[in-house]
Formats: C-alpha cells, sequence, structure tokens
C-alpha cells in the first residue's frame, strides 16, 4: 500500500554542507541542488519557523527554472509532512508577488525556488520574512544550525490536500492591485502615449508591464516573454552584453525607453531613448531625486557598497543621511520594515521603496521609471542629464572573473594586505573593507573587488567620472588581480 506520509528514506546528500549566500541557497541542478538536499532544507526551514513561533503556514511558489514546479512541490510536501498549511501558488512569479502573498495571508514566511538572475544550470531557494522582505542573516543561520537534526518528513500533495493542509493560490490580481496602490495611475493616464519595450529575459516578468500599462493607454512591446528553460543560452541577469535586443528594439521602434527584469523580476535595468543602458547606479539616484522633489518625499536613502556615490551626494543635499551596508539587499530590509528610509538600493539592480513591501521588485521600479518620464514631460535623457547636472556625472560597469570561490577569496585578502598606491595612473586615496576590498579613489571614483555569494566568480566594480576611465581600472585591477 501507498504511502501518503513519510520519513524519507535516503541519506541526506552525503552529509554536503548547505550554505546560505548573499540571496538565498543556490546550487546547480543534480549536483548540489537536488531533492535530497532540498528535503534537508526544507526540514530545517520547518524546525527554524517552529523554534520562533511563526505562525505555521507558508507561501510557496517558483520561477520558471527547469524542475523548479516539481523542486517547489517538494519544498510544499514536507512542510505538510509536517503539519504545516502550505499555499502553493498556482503558476511561476515574481518574487515579489510571492511577497505581497506572504503579507495578505498572514503566513509565518515565503519560500521561492529561484536561483533568480544565474546560469540556468543553477536552482534555487529563497525565504522571504512574515513582512515581505528577505529572510534575516539570523534567521538563516538559524535554519543552518538546525540542518540534518532530523530526517525529512513529507506528506503527498494530495494526501495534503485531503487533509486541508494544501491550497492553490493565484497571485494576479493582488500584485497587480498593490502596484496600483503605488504607481499613480492619474500620471500615467493623463499623460501622452508612450511606447515601452520591455525585455523580460525569459524570467517570470512576462508580460505583466505589458498587460498593466495598456490599461492606461501606453503601447508596451515584450520580448522574451515566453518561458524557456535555458534563458536563450545565457543567464537571465540584465546587465548590458545581454540586452543587445532591447537596444536595438528601442531605437529601432522609436520608443521611449526600454525596461529589463531578471530571472525572478526582482531587479531592472534600463535603456533610455538614445540607447544608452542604465543601471542600478543611474536608476536609483533618478528615482530618488524624482521622489524627493516632484513627489515632494521625504526620508534618508540606503545603499550597498558598491552602489553609486550619487546617493550620497543627493541625500547631502536634502539634509538627509545615506546608509551604507556590504552586498545583499538583506541588509536594506530592516530600515525599509521600520520605515526609517524613503528608498534603498543595491548596485545589481534591486532597488525597494517606502510605502510598499521591505522588498526590491523591477515591475514596480520599471513603472516608477514609466511615471516620472510621463509627469516630467521629458525624455529619461534629458532627466539623467539633468542629474549629472545637478549631482555630478559618473559611469559605472561590473565584470567577473571565473574563479572558485577559494581562488577569488585568496586573491582578495592579498588585496587587502598589499593594495595598490596607483591604479591606472589614478591615486589610491583610502581603502573600504566593508565587504571585499573597495579601493577610494578621490573625486575620480571607486573600485571594488569581491568574491560572488551566488556564484564562482571574482566579481570587480567600478564606478569612475568617465566611460573610459571605467574601462582602464578595471583592465587595471583584473591584470593586479591576476599577477
Amino acid at each position: 500500500m501507498k504511502k501518503t506520509r513519510t520519513e524519507t528514506d535516503h541519506e541526506p546528500a552525503g552529509g554536503q554542507p548547505l550554505r546560505f549566500g548573499t540571496d538565498g541557497w543556490r546550487g546547480v541542478i543534480a549536483d548540489t541542488f537536488t531533492f535530497a538536499n532540498l528535503e534537508r532544507m526544507a526540514q530545517a526551514t520547518v524546525r527554524a519557523l517552529v523554534a520562533t513561533g511563526a505562525p505555521r503556514r507558508v507561501v510557496i511558489g517558483h520561477d520558471r527554472r527547469f524542475m523548479a514546479a516539481s523542486h517547489a512541490d517538494r519544498v510544499a510536501e514536507v512542510l505538510a509532512g509536517n503539519q504545516f498549511t502550505v499555499l502553493r501558488t498556482d503558476s511561476d512569479l515574481p518574487t515579489p508577488a510571492l511577497s505581497g502573498l506572504v503579507v495578505d495571508h498572514n503566513a509565518g514566511c515565503g519560500l521561492m525556488l529561484t536561483a533568480s538572475h544565474n546560469p540556468a544550470s543553477f536552482g534555487g531557494y529563497k525565504i522571504k520574512s512574515a513582512l515581505g522582505g528577505s529572510a534575516s542573516p539570523g534567521f538563516t543561520q538559524l535554519i543552518e544550525s538546525h540542518l540534518d537534526r532530523e530526517k525529512p518528513i513529507r506528506l503527498a500533495a494530495a494526501e495534503a490536500r485531503k487533509r486541508g493542509l494544501w491550497h492553490d493560490v493565484g497571485f494576479t490580481a493582488g500584485y497587480v492591485a498593490r502596484l496600483g496602490r503605488t504607481v499613480n495611475g492619474d500620471i500615467l493616464r493623463d499623460a501622452p502615449r508612450l511606447k515601452i519595450i520591455v525585455d523580460s529575459m525569459h524570467g517570470c516578468g512576462g508580460h505583466l508591464i505589458a498587460e498593466f500599462l495598456d490599461d492606461y493607454g501606453h503601447e508596451v512591446v515584450t520580448l522574451r516573454g515566453d518561458r524557456d528553460v535555458l534563458f536563450g543560452g545565457e543567464g537571465p541577469e540584465p546587465i548590458p552584453q545581454r540586452l543587445d535586443g532591447l537596444r536595438n528594439a528601442v531605437l529601432s521602434e522609436n520608443a521611449d525607453m526600454g525596461i529589463a527584469t531578471d530571472g525572478d523580476a526582482d531587479r531592472i535595468a534600463a535603456v533610455d531613448e538614445t540607447g544608452r543602458f542604465l543601471s542600478a547606479l543611474q536608476i536609483t539616484p533618478l528615482l530618488a531625486h524624482d521622489r524627493l522633489n516632484r513627489c515632494e518625499q521625504r526620508g534618508d536613502l540606503a545603499r550597498t557598497c558598491a552602489n553609486t556615490v550619487l546617493l550620497d551626494r543627493i541625500a547631502a543635499a536634502h539634509d538627509l543621511d545615506c546608509h551604507v551596508f556590504p552586498i545583499g539587499f538583506k541588509h536594506l530590509v530592516p530600515l525599509l520594515e521600520q520605515g526609517r528610509i524613503l528608498m534603498g538600493g543595491e548596485e545589481s539592480g534591486g532597488i525597494g521603496i517606502a510605502g510598499y513591501l521591505p522588498e526590491r521588485d523591477g515591475i514596480l521600479i520599471g513603472l516608477l521609471l514609466v511615471e516620472m518620464v510621463a509627469a516630467r514631460k521629458l525624455s529619461l535623457s534629458a532627466i539623467l542629464a539633468e542629474l549629472w547636472l545637478t549631482y555630478g556625472e559618473f559611469h559605472y560597469r561590473r565584470t567577473d572573473l571565473p574563479l572558485s570561490h577559494q581562488r577569488a577569496q585568496d586573491l582578495v585578502e592579498r588585496l587587502r594586505d598589499n593594495p595598490p598606491s596607483h591604479l591606472a595612473g589614478v591615486g589610491v586615496t583610502g581603502v573600504d573593507t566593508l565587504d571585499g576590498v573597495k579601493l577610494l579613489l578621490g573625486e575620480t571614483g571607486w573600485i571594488m573587488v569581491r568574491p560572488s555569494g551566488t556564484e564562482p566568480v571574482l566579481r570587480l566594480y567600478c564606478e569612475a567620472d568617465s566611460p573610459g576611465t571605467v574601462d582602464a581600472l578595471l583592465m587595471a585591477m583584473a591584470r593586479h588581480m591576476e599577477a
């Protein structure tokens, strides 16, 4: 007779250590990201939730990756096996949409099966708190401490449904309503018709921006809006070298702007009407300036240490503080939860604003860019030029060196112990070791090196006063690290 509730009878994947990185736990599918390891992680999550007295109700969803739905089902079976009520999303969805479901259903947490912007070979496991933001480092450490203390317990989905422990939930209506409460619909409705190109990179953003803006009379052309588990052969990360199609479409369609979201739609990049790529280091200060001036809102700003110095200048100009944190949006979440900041952003495209969830949302930020352009009745490039004229012009680029995590860590430690006095002819005026090693270059800018928390690469980040200086500094740093 078939069992419906079992203790898994396999050994826990050879005792592989499972660790949370910058944003959740990730691994290569069928290597470290396996059903066995998912069960271990889910059972440890159960024990952490019980230990903290969280509600025994959890939202579980997934992105568009290979096997993501099956991975989410397996996690749900472990939660149900431990007598938790599972709210299982009935389709793939953006991570911030899952965060909204957690809040709307008063759940103890949300579990999102996504590897975000990682290559197609990866799977991932993100945890959202009861408030909708990234789980705190303390909570993920608690989960790690409970790994393998007991064998995972599963309850088959069909039996869980019979017992009332498994419920299917949709996300679209609630998510669109939350977006509508945050974006100024009157401005969008009254503005001249805009043409927007959206590149969803085959991720969960899908056609959501198009569907939202269509109600306000704007034209949206969506690229790569459908599912492709290989993401066209490259990771769904909105970085310049992967957005040629978006840039070309903006120019050929004579569009007002382009918007790109990553694999789970919580990060954003943009392209202005001239085809120029805008990273978070332009988007975040653009919106901060807009919120503080046009919207007459007020509040401190926050950034990760690889985000732009423009945020510091904007804050200072308004007699506000700009709080600086290590890499990872999770470090900004408490300030959003406590209402202490107006906006916060990370360099990789995650941006959160007050009055919404304490969560980054690429779709929301894209819509706020559209609102800004509609309200100002200026092109995106003109608004950026205005920002640079006021606070200074800076350019940014990141490059990745494929290295093992240990090798990357060794190189960073070597740089920390012996930083150069000059790089590409620019004097080093200071060294910041908040996260990795950041060389301060006076008024010219900065360059930073750190191992990735999600991939086996060494990341080099640089912001400087011209694109040529950025390129020269990155080349010089790469040579210095490899010497």
